[in-house]
């Protein structure tokens, strides 16, 4: 019943498609339903999620978690439907919140901060664990690189950058989280709810940082009547990755449906929805550990598993609730703050997304 709940989850984000900043939200389409309607589904799938939390004292663990996930889906279909419908794009080509000549000297002043104190911490509170030192270290050169290496875009040094992140997160959380998440994923209702749960958040983050859209908007001379499949050369993250452009003008006989889609970026969602998902699985472990063996260890610990869940989540959806509530000209910061690469906290806003999902897997992991 719960396998079938994930997987009729996963089909319906899949149908209804996500969001690129540089082709959607805008010019001649008309949006399929008001701002409104995608607020109130966000919120009502808000509120199943949270009512299948405290349902679960009085049901099993297994059907709380099928309901949790239901609510997580309609969540997530509301999230969509307010990336889709906010004039993203005025957002994006909008004043930022400080002017673009301190965008290099920002972006160097963090990243170089986070190298210097992850360096320092690390050999202060955890000396015989240099491999977390090293975590923060490539994660302040992931946001200072843009400035510290000239001709960032075309050095082999961001390519070697984006494969060692990818392989030190691994590391940390293979060494630190094995036992516990092993024990987690050989369970199967938290096996299956954690896969759910990761692909959900994978195709919500490339709704929220432009990958794929359903709202199409013609411009540069590309003929939107026509369904087409091409190859491309895209920016970012770091550097130009092979990517591919695509547009099906009826995506399921319904919708159309246009998206960029590369190397890079598929990494970087794919990272952030395994973690996700692996948090998300330990999680309902703890729910299923808590109604057989019960305990406020337990009970603290799903606490302290659902909030960097939450917290990543929802950075990239507090921009279009902005729009929704207060309008373009007051969201315009906070869309430069959660969803514009190009800007330093939006990369700070990444990678300090990627170090609580991994720091709580490894803070549950070596308490196990």
């Amino acid at each position: 019943m719960h396998t079938r709940s994930v997987a009729r989850g996963a089909t319906l984000l899949t149908a209804l498609g996500a969001v690129p900043v540089a082709s959607a939200h805008g010019g001649e389409a008309t949006p399929p339903m008001p701002q409104w309607l995608a607020l109130a589904v966000l919120v009502v799938g808000i509120a199943a999620t949270v009512g299948s939390a405290y349902a679960r004292r009085w049901t099993s663990a297994t059907a709380a978690l099928g309901g949790a996930f239901a609510g997580l889906v309609v969540a997530a279909v509301g999230a969509v439907g307010l990336v889709q419908l906010s004039p993203v794009e005025t957002l994006a080509t909008s004043q930022p919140a400080i002017s673009r000549a301190w965008f290099g000297p920002l972006t160097l002043g963090i990243g170089l901060a986070i190298v210097i104190g992850s360096l320092v911490v690390g050999r202060v509170r955890w000396s015989d664990r240099p491999r977390y030192a090293a975590l923060g270290m490539v994660l302040g050169l992931w946001v200072a690189y843009p400035v510290l290496v000239p001709g960032s875009l075309t050095n082999p040094v961001g390519y070697l950058l984006a494969a060692t992140a990818l392989a030190t997160v691994g590391y940390v959380v293979w060494r630190d989280g094995k036992v516990l998440l092993g024990r987690a994923l050989a369970d199967r209702p938290s096996r299956w709810f954690g896969a759910g749960t990761g692909v959900v958040a994978g195709l919500f983050f490339m709704f929220s940082m432009g990958m794929l859209t359903f709202v199409p908007e013609a411009g540069g001379g590309v003929d939107l009547s026509r369904s087409f499949v091409t190859t491309a050369r895209v920016a970012n993250p770091l550097v130009y990755w092979p990517g591919v452009e695509f547009h099906f003008h009826d995506f399921l006989g319904t919708t159309p449906l246009s998206g960029v889609l590369s190397v890079g970026m598929g990494g970087m969602v794919g990272l952030v929805a395994v973690l996700v998902g692996l948090n998300a699985a330990l999680l309902a472990y703890q729910w299923r550990a808590n109604a057989t063996g019960g305990g406020a260890e337990v009970t603290t610990g799903s606490a302290a598993v659902a909030a960097p869940n939450a917290c990543c989540c929802c950075g990239p959806v507090v921009a279009e609730l902005a729009v929704a509530s207060a309008g373009p000209a007051a969201a315009a910061p906070l869309y430069w703050l959660f969803v514009d690469l190009a800007s330093p906290l939006g990369a700070l806003f990444f990678v300090a997304s990627i170090a609580l999902l991994v720091g709580n897997l490894v803070r549950a992991g070596t308490r196990a």
